[in-house]
């Protein structure tokens, strides 16, 4: 064959790849997707593939550091071992095996270092293995310069009643201690903290229901934390995915009835979301449906992967914004009292085509420089993540391709994901960690690299993956995204879950010698905080960053507030915070180069109240 020909051949091929490709979030799904329930085939093969139709994920091959490296993988020497388990080698090809789970950054025995949850996910068991069981998550304690030591066995966090999934931190009870709730299918369990161990107060609390309406299992994703009724406690936030159990199980073809696998959530019935409100006395009660949640329109679209709770319209109250996995994504805005759904009118319901995607992660930021928080969406494979730009006037600009991110491509299927000034020039970077969720794949394979994007200014994007270290240059599973810094050296680390391997610890070594500051917001009556806007100006340039709760994909990431102040940094900025109640603290003459404690009624702030609108 001519060179000619076989380019012309090799183009044929991937169209042919495309079209027949898996089309998961659409309704209406290719002829060649058959839907059966068949008898048990043996489990997947070992092995690795390029082409992603062996039933195996594609292992991670060496890579060598290079200078430069933005990220360095520490996993080795600062000892956290942990494998998020799926039960996937029993065949069963069930949807439940495909969420994954998240990370938790939090400082849970307060002494100044962010400790590592992990959650274990689940398994079989009994004498057909279809018996659902979860597996021990592990909680790891930051003993400084990147060493963890494994507490689990005397933390307390016992999640073996649950096939485990997501994790949200918040002082619930204020007193002062980080408590965190885990949710998987079977329910969600509540710890509280006692001082860096933890107690299960899930059934004094009213949060111990197995089942949602109708009797379909309660199988909880994402959580954010949140104070959605001005009462300065945190109330909760839960999505619920589909309606799967071996009662309703199935498998599916894609594109070839020799490789059974995995069907895509448009098989399965949505789960309405929760909203636990906070009683202040230890309960909570769900009012999802009393506030407006629960409205025929939009619970029809609840297959919820990703949440974050943010004040998106700037009127000072936490808003939802939730991301649906095939149906429209839904937006709602927090009047005080009821929750009203504008997620088209807002333009963040669909991608620029008008089209539902299967979307997973949530980040929010300002990587324009506007002021204003702006969504970023991670989606499956054929979709770009969507970065919605706020304009300001309740509505959001689809601007993934006016900015760049369209670069990363169309064959990931991504999950956690974060801004953050990895660089520390003042601008907000991107990280997302993708793998697929079927086995059978076409166009792509099922291990899948990270992407990392460096903002060069106002919110314009250029891939980086090979400058991220070895982590990035190699395929993962990946899943689970938390932001923070492991080491208070003003540069934000990752840790990376991932589905049946190893946990990934990644030490950000990006923009070495630049300025920074770090602001960690705190408040004598422990109010919480999401809605907090933070203004930084140094050298007469602004940045901005916003207190949110949820976020990225079924983790927690640090709460404490970076900026990066780039290479000409002047050694001291002034900082503005307003609070959720509109009140508004200003901090003059900030030292650069270290973390500062701003407390919300400091004396030794300028204050002035502004009239709040809650």
């Amino acid at each position: 064959m001519t060179r000619g020909r076989a380019v012309v051949a090799l183009l044929v091929s991937m169209a042919a790849a495309v079209i027949a490709g898996v089309v998961w979030q659409r309704d209406a799904g290719p002829p060649a997707l058959a839907v059966r329930s068949p008898p048990e085939v043996a489990p997947p093969r070992s092995g690795t593939t390029q082409s992603g139709r062996s039933g195996d994920v594609e292992r991670a091959r060496p890579a060598s550091a290079r200078p430069g490296d933005w990220f360095e993988d520490v996993t080795a020497r600062c000892g956290v071992t942990h494998t998020y388990a799926t039960g996937m080698e029993h065949g069963h090809l069930s949807i439940l095996e495909s969420l994954g789970g998240g990370v938790a950054l939090f400082d849970a025995d307060e002494d100044g270092d962010l400790d590592l949850f992990l959650p274990g996910g689940g398994g079989y068991t009994g004498d057909d293995r279809r018996t659902i069981e979860g597996r021990p998550s592990s909680f790891w304690r930051n003993e400084g310069g990147f060493h963890f030591t494994d507490v689990t066995g005397v933390a307390g966090i016992q999640t073996t009643g649950l096939y485990s999934h997501g994790v949200a931190v918040a002082d619930y009870d204020r007193d002062g201690l980080d408590d965190l709730v885990v949710t998987g299918y079977g329910g969600l369990l509540l710890f509280h903290n006692e001082g860096g161990w933890f107690t299960d107060v899930t059934a004094a609390s009213g949060l111990s229901a197995t089942t949602v309406e109708g009797g379909m299992p309660a199988w909880g994703t994402s959580a954010a934390w949140a104070d959605f009724d001005g009462d300065d406690d945190a109330d909760l936030v839960v999505c619920r995915y589909v309606n799967w159990s071996f009662a309703t199980h199935r498998r599916c073809w894609y594109h070839d009835e020799s490789f059974a696998d995995v069907c895509p959530p448009r098989s399965f019935a949505p789960l309405p979301a929760a909203l636990f409100r906070n009683d202040g006395d230890g309960t909570f009660t769900d009012v999802a449906d009393a506030v407006g949640m629960l409205e025929p329109p939009h619970v029809a679209a609840m297959k919820g992967l990703g949440v974050v709770a943010a004040d998106l319209d700037g009127d000072r109250r936490p808003d939802v914004y939730m991301a649906n996995d095939t149906t429209s994504n839904l937006l709602f805005l927090n009047r005080g009292g009821r929750f009203e759904e504008h997620g088209v009118a807002a333009g963040v319901a669909h991608d620029d085509r008008g089209l539902a995607n299967g979307s997973m992660g949530i980040a929010v930021g300002d990587p324009f420089g506007s002021g204003r928080p702006s969504l970023l969406v991670t989606n499956y494979q054929h979709e770009v993540p969507a970065l919605y730009r706020n304009d300001g006037d309740g509505h959001f600009t689809f601007a993934s391709r006016s900015s760049g991110v369209t670069a990363v491509g169309l064959s990931f299927v991504g999950f956690g994901t974060t801004f953050a000034d990895f660089d520390r020039d003042g601008w907000e970077d991107i990280a997302i960690v993708n793998g697929h969720v079927i086995r059978h794949p076409q166009g792509t394979t099922i291990a899948q690299r990270p992407v990392l994007a460096r903002n060069v200014g106002r919110g314009r994007f250029i891939v980086v993956s090979d400058e991220g270290g070895t982590h990035f240059r190699t395929a993962h599973h990946g899943r689970g995204l938390a932001g923070g810094d492991l080491d208070d050296d003003g540069a934000v680390d990752l840790v990376v879950s991932h589905v049946d391997e190893p946990v990934a610890v990644l030490h950000n070594r990006a923009g070495s010698g630049r300025g920074w500051i770090g602001i960690d917001l705190t408040d004598a009556a422990r109010r919480d905080r999401v809605g907090t806007h933070v203004d930084l100006e140094c050298g007469g340039t602004r940045q901005h960053r916003f207190v949110i709760g949820g976020g990225t994909y079924l983790s927690h990431g640090d709460r404490r507030l970076l900026f990066g102040l780039g290479d000409d940094a002047r050694p001291r900025a002034d900082v503005t915070v307003t609070w959720p109640d509109g009140s508004v603290s200003r901090w003059h003459g900030l030292a650069a180069g270290r973390y500062h404690r701003l407390e919300r009624d400091d004396p030794a702030a300028v204050m002035e109240r502004r009239a709040a609108s809650r």
